[in-house]
């Protein structure tokens, strides 16, 4: 009998993750057709300002804050 029921319990869970698919797809899908960008809005900075930051001793925590990024973003401009 308990194997039955995890059966039917594990049927049902894979049933709403399919349909949860579906509708993430179907989301996605629609965005692309309306032209709508997908995913985070990019940081665009002042790559000079942060070089010039560097050579006035700051460091990268007090870089990013300053330009309002993040201190990876800072990181990868001085690799």
């Amino acid at each position: 009998m308990g194997k039955m029921i995890f059966t039917v319990l594990s049927a049902v869970a894979e049933l709403d993750r399919n349909l949860i698919k579906e509708c993430i797809a179907m989301g996605l899908d629609r965005a692309r057709k309306q032209k709508q960008t997908l995913g985070w809005p990019r940081r665009i900075f002042d790559h000079s300002k942060a070089l010039t930051l560097r050579g006035q001793g700051k460091s990268l925590r007090e870089i990013a804050t300053e330009l309002g990024i993040g201190k990876d973003k800072v990181r990868t401009t001085f690799q």
